[in-house]
């Protein structure tokens, strides 16, 4: 931390918790709109046939690739904006949220057991389809290690080049 100037007293405990929160919460509202944007418009591109396999709300490869790149750079962003937020303990706090939030979907997400439920005829909407796709068990357990691990290697680059 930078010394106080004359006159000025350091941050009390408080202070410096409140900015760590608001830190982390900043990281995850960063990252909830690049996923839901970026997502969408992915889906949008790919459309229903190339992100699905036929008949189901199982992923296809292309989806999970797109899936998988959206996380690293949406745990990067979170990162960021974390760090400038909070500082290096915001970055530690939203790492930790990413990986026990994503770690809870992904138990949630093994135990419904929901593979190879039928697709109706009518177009998928991009809400349904983030809802209701099913990814492997592989996937479902990279991600918040992909989510947490980036923006830690994204908090860590920026902590390095700025002193807390």
């Amino acid at each position: 931390m930078t010394e106080p100037r004359e006159n000025q007293q350091p941050p009390s405990r408080w202070q410096v918790r409140w900015k760590v929160l608001l830190g982390a919460l900043a990281g995850l509202g960063a990252l909830a709109l690049f996923l839901v944007g970026g997502l969408t418009c992915a889906y949008e591109l790919l459309g229903e046939e190339r992100t699905f396999l036929p008949e189901t709300f199982q992923v296809t490869g292309a989806w999970l690739t797109v899936h998988v790149a959206a996380e690293l750079m949406g745990g990067g962003i979170a990162g960021t904006v974390a760090f400038l937020v909070g500082g290096k303990r915001a970055v530690f706090a939203v790492a930790l949220l990413l990986f026990f939030l994503g770690a809870m979907t992904a138990t949630q997400k093994m135990q419904e057991g929901n593979y190879g439920r039928p697709r109706g005829q009518e177009p998928t909407d991009g809400q349904s389809a983030q809802t209701d796709a099913i990814s492997p068990g592989w996937k479902l357990v990279l991600s918040p290690l992909c989510l947490g691990g980036m923006a830690l290697v994204a908090g860590g680059i920026l902590g390095r080049r700025q002193p807390d």
